[in-house]
Order: C-alpha cells, then sequence, then structure tokens
C-alpha cells in the first residue's frame, strides 16, 4: 500500500491513489491560504506525476497505519490529516468501508490530552443524536493507548465566504438553546449555553444551503457568544494577521449587536471581555501563536471599549 503526502506549512496529509469514486477523500484539505497553496493542492490533486515525487511507504509513515486499518477489520481504504503539532495532536481521516458499504470520518488519538478531546467529541454525538448539528457515531474505542471515533462522513463543501452570514448567526442561535450542564451562568454573572469551541469554516460542511458542523472535540458550556467571537476573530487572526482589530470590530458590531439582541443582552461587552481572556488563556496552555493576537485584543477591548453591567 503507498499513500502520496501533502505538505502544508503545519502539516501533513497522506492520501492513497484516488479514484472518481473515492474523490470525496480530497474534501480532507481545504486551501484557505494564499494563491500559491491553491495552486500547489491544485497541481497535487491533478497531476499523478507530482504524485508520485511525494509517494510513501507504509513503514515510512509516521503514525500506526496498520492498527488503525485493524480498528475497521482491513477492508476500508483511508486518507489521513496528521493535525497540527501540539499537546492535542491526533489523527483525522476520511475512509470508505467496503464492508459496510459507506464512507465514513474518523479519529485516532495517543496522547493523554488528545484521548480526552476525542472521548468528548463521542460524548457530544451521543447528546445531540437526532438533533442534526453532528454526524452520526457510527463506533467508539476508548482505552489508555488509544481512542478511536468513526462517525458518518458528512458530504458537502466547506463555505467559501469566511465573513459573518445570517445563516452563522442562526447556527449560534440554535446552539444557545442546548447546555451540557445544570450551569446556567458562570461566576461572572455570565449566561452560559453550549459552545462548539472551533467554530470556524473549516468546521463547517455545507450542502444545499444547510451547514451541519464537524469536529467536536472542544465543545462545552461557554458564556454567550463564544462561538461567533471565534468565527469573527479566529478566522482573520488566522488568514489575515494584518488586518487591525479595530476593522474587525467595525465590521462585526452588527453581527454582535443582532445575536445579543435576540438571547436579550443589550450590553455584550462583558462577553466580549470574557471570551478575549478564556482564549488568550487557552492558546497559552497549547502554546498556540494565536495567543500574542488574543493578548492584543484584550488590551485592544480595554482601551477602546466601555465596560457594562
Amino acid at each position: 500500500m503507498k499513500l502520496y503526502r501533502f505538505k502544508t506549512f503545519t502539516t501533513s496529509y497522506y492520501f492513497p491513489e484516488i479514484d472518481s469514486s473515492l474523490n470525496f477523500m480530497y474534501g480532507l484539505y481545504s486551501a484557505y491560504g494564499s494563491k500559491l497553496s491553491k495552486c500547489c493542492w491544485w497541481i497535487f490533486r491533478h497531476s499523478r506525476l507530482v504524485r508520485n515525487l511525494f509517494r510513501c511507504e507504509v513503514s515510512e509513515l509516521p503514525f500506526p497505519y496498520s492498527l488503525i486499518r485493524e480498528l475497521d477489520g482491513n477492508n476500508c481504504v483511508m486518507a489521513f490529516n496528521m493535525g497540527s503539532p501540539g499537546v492535542e495532536q491526533k489523527l483525522s481521516m476520511l475512509g470508505y468501508d467496503y464492508t459496510e458499504d459507506q464512507p465514513f470520518f474518523a479519529k485516532f488519538s495517543q496522547s493523554e490530552i488528545a484521548r480526552h478531546l476525542t472521548i468528548n467529541e463521542i460524548n457530544i454525538y451521543r447528546l445531540l443524536e437526532g438533533t442534526g448539528l453532528t454526524p452520526k457515531l457510527y463506533k467508539a474505542i476508548e482505552n489508555e493507548q488509544y481512542v478511536y471515533l468513526k462517525a458518518e462522513y458528512v458530504s458537502g463543501k466547506r463555505p467559501r465566504l469566511t465573513s459573518v452570514t445570517p445563516q452563522v448567526i442562526d447556527i449560534c442561535l440554535l446552539l444557545s438553546q442546548y447546555h451540557l450542564t445544570d450551569e446556567k451562568k458562570n461566576s461572572e454573572g455570565l449566561a452560559l449555553t453550549l459552545s462548539h469551541g472551533d467554530f470556524c469554516p473549516w468546521n463547517m460542511l455545507e450542502r444545499k444551503s444547510y451547514i451541519r458542523l464537524v469536529d467536536w472535540e472542544l465543545a462545552k458550556d461557554r458564556p454567550l457568544g463564544y462561538d461567533l467571537f471565534t468565527y469573527v476573530f479566529q478566522v482573520p487572526f488566522l488568514l489575515t494577521p494584518e488586518k487591525p482589530i479595530s476593522t474587525i470590530v467595525e465590521e462585526s458590531k452588527e453581527h454582535f449587536e443582532m445575536y445579543f439582541k435576540q438571547m436579550g443582552i443589550d450590553n455584550y461587552i462583558p462577553y466580549l471581555k470574557s471570551f478575549a481572556k478564556n482564549k488568550y488563556e487557552y492558546e497559552s496552555y497549547k502554546n498556540g501563536n494565536l495567543a500574542s493576537k488574543y493578548a492584543e485584543l484584550s488590551m485592544w477591548i480595554s482601551h477602546n471599549m466601555r465596560w457594562g453591567t
């Protein structure tokens, strides 16, 4: 078995030989970056000659390929995303199960933190089963060495637009109807609701104008607006880091006001402050390169926005 490596600035992807029936596996990667990255991705997908330059034998792979295959009885084919380096790194996969005659999505986690996150995602799938918000869970294996999650493949394309749309607001409002715990407010008196935790276009799949969310491992109850704020700030922080925070806020005020008005809250500033603080702490904890951006956001808020109650 041979796989073909596609390397980005942050990680590597490994793809099998893909014919038209398995073309969905290329959906494991989306080129949101520069024109150069989009061009490289197009060439990789369309040129067998180029792919052959990056061919890998199974013995060369930096992950336990044979073990992962055995978890599904060896009668499947998979593409692999190594994930971003760090304490939360895990494998994400798209595959086809020939025994069940169906495509699937899977995760394989080995580090303690990564295992915990994948278990959390499994629990969310079970909690929200039947809501249409999550894929259907097919298989879950949990032990001290690894955690394996296998779920429904959600067909669709990742949204091309990275700006906030009415549909993004609607999803945030829908999520606000759910809670993981009985706690309705935090110690600061801010209202809590279920939050996806990484609410960005690359964790959305759109089909026939309907969006479903994937990658729920960071989900938990957080102060209102956390997902909307993530969408507004994290996308430009990653894709257009030179964009001034003042511009981001000015472009998004209307969306903030619309969402919080629907939730019966007039002043969203305490929620924005809480979001920036929590994101800074989270990015610092995992040694993420966005910690400095969220520190900058916190500083900007304290200098430019008045606090209310």
